[in-house]
């Protein structure tokens, strides 16, 4: 969070939502601070009610809001209309039993907080039982509801749509590190540290070593003593969001008109749904759709790990204030 719009608004932001408010004023778009941390953004006859300093919520209807925080149905949703996205199934965090018959005839799974974000609590590949309640009894110390979800392989994808539009496509990568044939693990994770701090990217985050890190590197075969192959890709996490240490690599103009076209299609199915980001793996041809975002991390498209930038935060408000478009150029 940052104080830097506090004045401006009312309350602190994230970078993504610092972001938009920035262009926003930079266009003429008038902000007024309300009672309970809430501010409005207005310009000639659009007006939006920002609550909890979370812009796109705003900027959703509602509906929508409700139906891509129920992930179990926006995931039916999906299907209903035709569109690939695994199976899954929500569980109390008392039903270890019920969501171990429910997972084993279709493992591996993925384990996952209901209401998490960021990443925090995400196991991916999970093949046992063993593995399965040590993750679970993880999530059920800290929410109420446990998402289980299909495994399904592919690289992992976070398209941002804006207005009817994919405006942004980017890479996630789990943390990682690549060998050269000199350094061990623990070294490798050390130099790339080095870098991220001399590179100055503001949300590409320290890799961490650390119980979730040792659990990763034994299921592939590894510890923080081996020294990895030139070349080889060394994973630290199964999950790959960026606050767990993962990369995001701009690659939005070398994703097929058709897969674009199948994720905008896919969100215009959704009632009400103005932006949002959604991530998607792809495996060859196959293409699912694994989960939608209401708020998402619009600065990963500002702040790749490669890549070049790309400027989402224009078309959002774009989007929301079209009468500032023509201000803009």
């Amino acid at each position: 969070m940052s104080r830097k719009y506090f004045d401006v608004v009312g309350r602190e932001l994230t970078k993504t939502n610092e972001l938009i408010v920035h262009e926003a004023i930079k266009r003429g778009v008038q902000i007024d601070i309300l009672p309970e941390q809430q501010f409005k953004m207005s310009h000639e006859n659009n007006s939006y009610l920002v609550k909890g300093g979370t812009v796109l919520l705003a900027y959703n209807s509602p509906f929508a809001t409700m139906t891509m925080d129920m992930k179990e149905v926006t995931s039916r949703l999906f299907r209903r209309h035709g569109f690939n996205t695994p199976e899954n199934a929500v569980f109390s965090n008392k039903d270890i039993d019920r969501a171990w018959n429910w997972a084993e005839p279709i493992l591996p799974v993925v384990i996952k907080p209901y209401d998490g974000m960021m990443g925090n609590l995400v196991f991916v590949n999970i093949d046992n039982i063993d593995e399965f309640k040590k993750c679970f009894n993880k999530i059920a110390e800290l929410h109420d509801e446990v998402l289980i979800e299909q495994f399904v392989e592919g690289d992992e994808y976070r398209f941002t749509f804006v207005n009817d539009e994919i405006v942004g496509i980017v890479n996630r990568i789990p943390a990682n590190v690549v060998g050269d044939g000199k350094h061990t693990v623990k070294e490798l994770i050390e130099l790339k540290n080095k870098e991220r701090i001399s590179s100055g990217n503001p949300i590409h985050k320290q890799l961490q070593m650390d119980e979730e890190t040792e659990r990763v590197l034994e299921k592939h075969g590894y510890t923080y003593d081996d020294i990895p192959a030139k070349d080889e890709f060394i994973y630290l996490r199964d999950n790959s969001n960026v606050s767990t240490g993962g990369d995001a690599v701009e690659v939005t103009d070398l994703i097929s008109d058709d897969i674009k076209e199948y994720i905008r299609q896919a969100m215009m199915s959704i009632p009400g749904l103005t932006a949002c980001g959604t991530d998607v793996l792809i495996n060859g041809d196959e293409v699912q759709i694994i989960e939608v975002n209401t708020f998402p991390m619009i600065t990963l498209h500002h702040y790749p790990w490669k890549g070049e930038p790309r400027d989402v935060t224009s078309k959002i408000v774009d989007g929301m204030f079209p009468g500032t478009v023509k201000e803009s150029k």
